[in-house]
């Protein structure tokens, strides 16, 4: 072989080394997210440990902490930020009785929190320092309720990715200027089927007038937080930076939702928290559940209630429901221990909740209705029964009870009999099993994971500088002129200006041959 062979063949290898192994040198990458749900930022938390497990140098600021150690991945934790949070919401959420009215309620509280938050991470010396590093950083990720954040990427100089931990919303389309067909898209907070009936779509534009009216308010609270922190003299506007976000990842897929049109800079990566592979369970954990001959159901109120402060009388039904049960039941509760827990329950303050349902001895989720305890449920095939709390939570069930995998009990009309007898139905109709395990081949078949899909764009805009060729033009346009409405009411004016004129002529031919008749006459 001549040297100049060799040399190819030794090039070669290089280049299929270096594509195996990934970047030689990994991109900077910088998150923010205070919001005070966890849920939301465990969907981010997912997508920076991958990214630093993939080369990149990654650094994560959030209130909560990260028992999991990955190489490349720095975590800042500041718990202070959110205070009394789980136990305000908690007491908030229940006293109102899980109404509509009393979620309404609750909403500037959580507004509130969100920006507060912000500011004082923001102002923490730990951040500080963070901001400092002269090597800089190539991309900023922050979360839904974080966009008073996005000043900070002014003085990195680098672009912005938002991560929105369920379906778009009028908060996170305006970031992008994406479109929502109000007679085509149904609120995400009402419940309504795709499509819609005429009288369904009347409440609809009554649910899109509600959700612009919220989004004005959490506008007014994040740009407070926003201008305290990046003064006019030397920053841009909050709105510039909100409508100079280079993409938006959606925690959604289409096949949980109705379909809809998405600009380039809006991607669905639906499930990004789950694993492709489940990690190992805890010892304990997975030895109760290999140990249970008749499965297991997995409880959890999600990460924002506290199972422990639920009123006697809902405690005791719950409570009666699983000791009449053959099968076991781990709880994710918040205390240290429980009043006449019964043999069969094991209580766990945290749960790896994606992995215990990716094992095969589980068969149901009982759970609040927040999109991604239904995404993990979805994609390992679990049934449902639902106790809707707040939210999004009813309108999120209900599609669920649609597809035909969910027993929906309201929590007001929670006993030992209702939740006994949504128990049953579910884990005896095969149903139930069958329909879940269906629409997961669904949610499962796509041509890329979610993780890598999400990834991949990440990498993307940070290659081309922000991407500023997926920006979509009518994120500079108010609702009027995206919807040409200025454009009708000109056409309007001209048209009835152009028959008004054609009017007068007319008139005048008319009168001037009148006095010609009367001349002639």
């Amino acid at each position: 072989m001549t040297t100049c062979g060799a040399s190819l063949i030794c090039v070669a290898l290089l280049v299929l080394l270096g594509s195996a192994v990934g970047p030689v040198i990994g991109y900077r990458i910088l998150g923010i997210n205070t919001s005070p749900s966890r849920s939301h930022v465990i969907v981010q938390d997912a997508l920076m440990k991958e990214l630093a497990r993939r080369g990149h140098h990654v650094t994560m600021v959030s209130p909560y902490k990260e028992s999991e150690q990955v190489p490349n991945y720095r975590k800042i934790t500041l718990p202070h930020v959110i205070g009394t949070w789980g136990k305000d919401f908690t007491a908030s959420t229940l006293s109102n009785s899980n109404t509509r009215f009393g979620m309404i309620k609750s909403i500037p509280m959580l507004l509130q929190l969100s920006a507060s938050s912000i500011n004082e991470t923001v102002r923490s010396a730990e951040v500080q320092d963070v901001l400092r590093e002269p090597e800089g950083y190539d991309v900023l990720i922050t979360g839904l309720m974080t966009d008073a954040v996005l000043g900070a990427a002014t003085d990195l100089g680098c672009p912005t990715i938002v991560i929105c931990p369920n379906a778009p919303m009028a908060m996170v389309n305006s970031m992008v200027g994406n479109p929502t067909p109000i007679s085509l898209i149904p609120n995400m907070l009402l419940g309504l089927p795709s499509p819609m009936s005429f009288r369904q779509r009347v409440v609809n534009v009554f649910g899109w007038f509600g959700e612009e009216a919220m989004a004005l308010a959490w506008k007014s609270y994040q740009r407070a937080a926003y201008d305290d922190l990046f003064p006019a003299d030397r920053y841009p506007t909050y709105d510039s930076v909100r409508r100079n976000v280079s993409l938006v990842l959606l925690n959604h897929h289409v096949s949980k939702g109705s379909p809809r049109p998405y600009v380039p800079a809006m991607i669905e990566v639906g499930g990004l928290q789950i694993k492709d592979k489940a990690s190992p369970l805890p010892d304990d954990v997975r030895q109760f559940i290999d140990g249970a001959e008749h499965g297991v159901i997995l409880f959890s109120l999600g990460t924002n209630l506290l199972s422990s402060s639920m009123p006697a009388e809902k405690l005791d039904a719950i409570l009666g429901t699983f000791r009449t049960l053959r099968q076991r039941v781990i709880w994710k509760w918040d205390s240290q221990d429980m009043p006449h827990k019964p043999d069969n329950v094991m209580l766990r303050e945290w749960l790896p909740q994606d992995d215990i349902l990716a094992h095969p001895n589980v068969r149901l989720f009982i759970m609040h209705g927040g999109l991604g305890g239904i995404a993990e449920a979805l994609f390992h095939g679990v049934p449902l029964v639902g106790i809707p709390m707040f939210g999004d939570q009813p309108g999120n069930l209900e599609k669920v009870a649609q597809e035909g995998w969910v027993r929906v009990v309201q929590y007001g009309e929670l006993t030992e009999q209702t939740l006994s007898a949504a128990v049953r139905e579910v884990l005896d109709n095969g149903q139930y099993r069958q329909n879940v395990r269906r629409l997961s081949q669904l949610y499962r078949d796509r041509p890329q994971t979610a993780m890598d899909t999400a990834v991949y764009w990440t990498e993307y805009v940070i290659r081309h500088r922000g991407a500023p060729h997926l920006r979509y033009p009518g994120v500079d346009m108010n609702f009027w002129q995206r919807s040409s409405l200025d454009v009708i009411a000109f056409l309007a004016v001209a048209v009835y200006a152009f028959c008004k004129l054609i009017s007068l002529v007319c008139r005048m031919c008319c009168r001037g041959s009148s006095k010609s008749k009367l001349k002639k006459h």
